[in-house]
């Protein structure tokens, strides 16, 4: 057996959403990805997922020829060929860079999986509970007008019945921001009546709540029982401040603890399955927030099948995810992948085959690669 990196190749891929993910910096019609095939010299094959194109970009024109020949075992190794040295500060590299990295982490534990025979969760020390947790999970409305904002909190109070209902999920959370803050109280309350009181409520402004806003809302819906508000403003201070004078969760996709160490009322970090490092930094992030006495969970970026395969494996392993991951699979137009993926009972079993347990659908690849070669990658548009 020849566990050395032989080859890499990379395709760029569109994949349209079923309806339009608008939040309060804009909306797409779709997702753009990066689909990775690592083969060792005694060729089995291993697949990773990055967001965008610029992984893509990365592998080809530098990542991809410093990595090969890389023994699949040695992640440390792989991680510094792909980003340099570790520090414990600032870093020089780019975000291409780092998801470039994430995704052929992924597929080489993907291929580590298959070698042994095992699936990733195994690997990474066996299941910890019967499925990975997933919230229902949706954006607002598109448009920003005087008959959109009548109608948001009827659209999304629809969609977060029929979500609860189809997923089994213990939460919905769904995004803020986009419209006025009338518009958001006002959703907030026909979600609670649409999805009755035991399903808990989280809530996303993406930073762009000011102090004022946030303390409004938080005003407006009292009584609903939010049980988490993610980023309601562009301060951990800010946030620090508002978990104190409403009591309502606070979360920030900040994962840097030395940073969050002076405000110890943020209850939860959400995470960023490549940001944060691959599988192996996830799981290490996962467990600095639970010795922090905080969560962790992922957040999602509209990751088709291989990358949704990962966030199972990790959810199903490790003992701090014990919070529902961010879910958008159900509103991709295709995963690529030959497995067709749903969250039942509030989550997902991965497949018990080895590795990622995952195949590619080669004609789906071929057609959304197309399409990406015609269009051009997604962009946000509508921006404030």
């Amino acid at each position: 057996m020849d566990s050395q990196i032989a080859k890499i190749e990379a395709h760029v891929v569109n994949v349209p959403h079923s309806r339009a993910l608008a939040w309060s910096g804009g909306a797409t019609d779709g997702t753009t990805r990066t689909i990775i095939e690592v083969e060792t010299r005694d060729g089995l094959v291993g697949l990773g997922e990055a967001p965008g194109a610029d992984a893509a970009s990365r592998i080809k024109s530098r990542i991809g020829a410093r990595v090969i020949g890389t023994n699949i075992w040695e992640r440390s190794v792989l991680r510094e060929k792909c980003l340099g040295k570790a520090s414990d500060f600032a870093g020089m590299n780019d975000a291409g860079s780092v998801y470039a990295f994430a995704a052929i982490e992924m597929a080489l534990w993907d291929i580590a999986g298959k070698r042994v025979g095992m699936p990733v969760y195994k690997l990474l020390g066996g299941a910890v509970r019967d499925r990975a947790l997933f919230s229902a999970y949706a954006y607002s409305t598109e448009e920003r007008s005087a008959s959109s904002e009548r109608e948001t909190p009827g659209i999304i109070a629809e969609i977060a019945r029929d979500l609860v209902a189809a997923t089994g999920s213990a939460i919905f959370e769904f995004k803020i921001g986009r419209h006025s803050v009338e518009c958001d109280i006002e959703t907030v309350h026909a979600v609670r009546e649409a999805i009755g009181p035991h399903t808990r409520i989280g809530v996303d402004a993406n930073l762009l709540y000011s102090t004022d806003q946030a303390r409004r809302f938080l005003e407006g819906t009292r009584g609903t029982g939010i049980s988490n508000f993610e980023e309601p403003v562009c301060s951990l201070a800010g946030m620090n401040r508002l978990r104190a004078d409403f009591g309502v969760p606070i979360s920030t996709h900040c994962s840097n603890f030395d940073q969050l160490s002076p405000y110890p009322l943020i209850d939860s970090v959400v995470g960023d399955l490549h940001g944060d490092g691959g599988i192996s930094g996830n799981l290490l992030v996962a467990e600095i927030a639970a010795r922090n006495g905080r969560r962790y969970w992922f957040r999602s970026h509209s990751e088709l099948g291989i990358a949704f395969a990962a966030f199972a494996h990790v959810g199903i392993a490790s003992p701090a995810m014990d919070h529902p991951a961010q879910c958008l699979i159900n509103w991709m137009e295709h995963t690529l992948t030959t497995e067709h993926w749903v969250v039942r009972d509030g989550g997902v079993r991965p497949p018990d085959r080895p590795g990622l347990g995952v195949e590619l659908d080669r004609q789906a690849l071929k057609h959304y690669a197309e399409r990406h070669a015609r269009e051009g990658s997604y962009s946000y548009y509508d921006r404030p």
